[in-house]
């Protein structure tokens, strides 16, 4: 047997053991009962001793199966008749049984556990009243804790295994509700820029079109007339080079008024992302920046803001944290990005594709990613900037 063999093996014992543990219990203290009705017998043949150990075998056996049955009522009402008939044909040695069939009814029938004194009234056939006593609440004691503490334990515990489940699955379908959200804002974003792209081009065509198109219709002109009247040619010369000058001018008017500013749409971002978390999930999202961010170029804000994403989407799914902060601070030579929270951390970190992705992004500007979950979860980034 292999060892993956012997472990799902164990794990099957251990699991049919948990389950129908209260059976052997019970058939230990059956067999409890047997030595006690056997020594309280008084005299016999053999034959009565062996039809002692049958009857106490049939009770045994019902009381065993009534743990496990689908339908208990069959089985306690033959485990009622089996006790009677012994009763009544072997002597009232078997009326120790009695204690199981009582117990097993209130129990088995959800009573209430007061009703356990009921099996007291065994005690006016009893041959030995103190040992049909004891057994009465040692009896009493073993159901007691099984159904009322235990089983109770038990039902608990799965029910908190349950809301753990819920609960894990809830944030898992928020965390991918969110990476939507975000997946959503990007393209709202993007949709924008392909806006802006659309209108620079619109305007380019519009405006230095027509200046090029008319430069080059007298540029053909002018090398038709260049052998003839060189003096008009070289009006026509100057003219082209005015005119493509200030078409020059232009070009750049036009980028520096069309020039997308990264840092306002990277603020934006890290804004919403922070007011999502506040709507969505109820949780403080604070973003705060020092330093001048002007130092700060249109790749490093993109792997920022894609790192930030990633370190609060993973608050989000496990940290159960009810603050997030990021925090960017540009220092004389480094930039400092931190996004910590207040949840319950983790001990022992393992390197996903998130984290992963963030090293790796923070790797190609020649930074570094320390991550720490001792109190709460911190990721802290380190950026080499340009003086």
């Amino acid at each position: 047997m292999s060892e993956y063999d012997y472990n799902g093996y164990g794990n099957d014992l251990k699991e049919l053991w948990k389950r129908n543990y209260f059976v052997a219990v019970k058939l230990g203290y059956a067999l409890l009962i047997t030595v006690c009705i056997v020594m309280k017998k008084d005299g016999g043949s053999f034959m009565g001793y062996a039809f002692t150990l049958v009857a106490t075998a049939i009770c045994t056996s019902l009381t065993c199966i009534y743990e496990i049955a689908g339908n208990r009522k069959i089985f306690f009402a033959a485990e009622t008749a089996a006790l009677l008939a012994s009763v009544i044909l072997l002597g009232g040695e078997l009326i120790f049984m009695l204690p199981l069939v009582i117990s097993d009814a209130v129990f088995g029938f959800k009573m209430s556990p007061y009703l356990l004194v009921v099996s007291l009234i065994g005690i006016i056939y009893a041959p030995d009243k103190f040992t049909y006593i004891m057994l009465c609440l040692f009896t009493s004691a073993i159901y007691y804790q099984h159904h009322a503490i235990i089983l109770k334990y038990r039902q608990s515990a799965e029910d908190y295994e349950q809301r753990e489940m819920k609960l894990k699955n809830s944030i898992e379908t928020n965390a991918l509700e969110f990476k939507n959200e975000i997946r959503r804002t990007s393209l709202h974003y993007e949709n924008i820029m392909l806006q802006d792209k659309t209108r620079l081009s619109q305007e380019l065509h519009d405006k230095l079109g027509h200046r090029i198109n008319g430069s080059i219709y007298q540029l053909e002109a002018c090398r038709a007339i260049a052998s003839v009247d060189p003096r008009k040619a070289d009006e026509i010369l100057n003219r082209v080079n005015n005119s493509l000058r200030e078409g020059m001018d232009e070009i750049r008017a036009l980028l520096r008024r069309e020039r997308p500013d990264s840092r306002r749409m990277a603020l934006l971002q890290l804004n919403s992302l922070c007011e999502e978390c506040r709507a969505q999930y109820g949780i403080e999202a604070v973003l705060n920046i020092s330093g001048d961010s002007g130092r700060i170029d249109d790749r490093m804000w993109s792997v920022i803001f894609d790192n930030c994403c990633e370190a609060v989407t993973n608050a989000l799914k496990y940290s159960q944290c009810s603050r997030i902060d990021i925090e960017i601070n540009v220092l004389n030579k480094m930039l400092r990005c931190c996004v910590s929270d207040n949840g319950k951390g983790c001990g022992l970190i393992h390197d996903g594709m998130g984290i992963r992705g963030m090293k790796q992004r923070i790797g190609q500007l020649g930074g570094t990613v320390d991550i720490s979950g001792n109190d709460g979860f911190r990721i802290n980034m380190l950026i080499p900037v340009n003086s």
